[in-house]
């Protein structure tokens, strides 16, 4: 199967892990964004060493931002460091460009958890999973053009790197570290359980299946027992985190302080640390402690806060 690669855009060394790796897996993930272009404009500019090899634009357009048996982060992971280092580097990345899950608010769909005239989404361009996933049903559909594009790529690096043609029996399950030496194709939900990419269109999964002749392996799904904060373990970071508060704006202070109340009382009662407040400033570090994780992101964008990454709070300034 004929395959033709954009290389005109590419990450710079500064911007990638320039180790040469072995390679024995694939990732499918999509970007929650515009363009391809603006994705790679995204991790051009971010300082964070984060990005996959390969995006996929709405026409089909397959780009290699930087050599595929070099690596960047593309799975925020919250492993032990050295484990989740080697699982980054034998994993080939390939995002296609989409605006990922949709929000629902009085029958309208918006895209980027943002409810504007300028992220309406076009009904037509809709998947509907007929039911939560992740917390959303609706997603932004894949063009057939980079659905096919996906195929001939995962085709061409699995005959190029010789990696194993294998996806887990149950594709849109949350695996964790059940897949750290597992080798083939995987998608990104796989490892994050807060995360929804790619979608879950069963079509698109059997179809990817089936054309690149994958056999579905099954994986023991059996969970390791989470152990729950204590009641003093949760007062002793509810201090920690009154500390942490204290040191900000005021206004902005009381922002965050909604935000970890607002986790605390959701139906998965959600926990993070606060570390490195900015004196009279606007941000906040976090660690992640028990919970859901993509609550963090979805309750502090809607209570308004500038900025929620993995591991840091920005509240707007003014």
């Amino acid at each position: 199967m004929a395959i033709n690669i954009d290389k005109t855009l590419r990450l710079p060394d500064s911007e990638i892990q320039n180790s040469i790796n072995e390679k024995t897996g694939i990732c499918l993930h999509h970007t929650v964004g515009g363009t391809a272009k603006s994705s790679f404009n995204w991790w051009l500019n971010d300082n964070r060493m984060v990005g996959t090899a390969y995006l996929i634009a709405r026409d089909g357009k397959i780009h290699e931002v930087f050599d595929p048996k070099k690596w960047a982060w593309q799975f925020g992971l919250k492993w032990e460091r050295e484990k989740k280092i080697k699982f980054e580097k034998r994993f080939i990345g390939i995002e296609i460009a989409s605006e990922g899950g949709l929000t629902e608010k009085d029958g309208k769909l918006y895209c980027f958890d943002v409810v504007s005239d300028r992220t309406l989404k076009n009904p037509d361009e809709v998947f509907d999973y007929k039911k939560p996933y992740r917390g959303y049903r609706y997603f932004d559909k894949y063009e057939p053009a980079q659905i096919d594009s996906v195929i001939k790529l995962v085709n061409h690096l699995c005959n190029k790197f010789n990696i194993e043609r294998k996806i887990p029996k149950d594709y849109l399950a949350y695996y964790g570290e059940k897949l750290e030496n597992f080798k083939g194709v995987i998608g990104h939900v796989n490892v994050r359980k807060d995360k929804s990419d790619p979608m879950p269109d069963k079509k698109f999964w059997e179809k990817i299946i089936n054309e690149c002749n994958l056999v579905k392996t099954s994986i023991s799904k059996k969970e390791t027992a989470v152990k729950l904060l204590t009641e003093k373990e949760i007062d002793d970071l509810f201090e920690n985190n009154v500390q942490q508060i204290n040191k900000m704006h005021v206004p902005a202070g009381s922002m965050i302080k909604g935000l970890i109340m607002e986790l605390s009382f959701s139906s998965s009662p959600t926990y993070i640390k606060l570390k490195d407040a900015v004196k009279n400033g606007h941000k906040v570090s976090y660690e992640f402690v028990q919970g859901d994780p993509g609550l963090v992101f979805r309750i502090g964008t809607a209570l308004g806060l500038k900025s929620v990454t993995e591991d840091k709070l920005e509240v707007h300034n003014g």
